[in-house]
């Protein structure tokens, strides 16, 4: 199973850390993501009798996409939001 919560965490850690940053950072958030699915993805054979695993995970994305949204808000100027609307 493929968890959409998964690549918006990334992003996320991507944004902190700044596109910048060098290709082993980059690949290591790559490989935490990869890790990080199989290990979700082994829990949700467990949950999915108890829980709509799809459903959480799609909440979970918004929440993270959520924080990327609000952490890029927080970078951009006021001069810069302006000039860009």
């Amino acid at each position: 199973m493929s968890l959409s919560s998964v690549p918006a965490l990334e992003a996320l850690v991507n944004q902190s850390l700044g596109k910048a940053d060098t290709a082993a950072i980059q690949q290591g958030v790559a490989v935490s993501g990869m890790i990080l699915q199989g290990v979700l993805g082994a829990m949700v054979t467990r949950l999915a009798d108890h829980v709509d695993v799809n459903a959480i995970d799609a909440a979970a994305a918004k929440m993270l996409e959520g924080a990327l949204d609000l952490e890029k808000a927080f970078q951009t100027t006021p001069a810069a939001a302006q000039t860009a609307q």
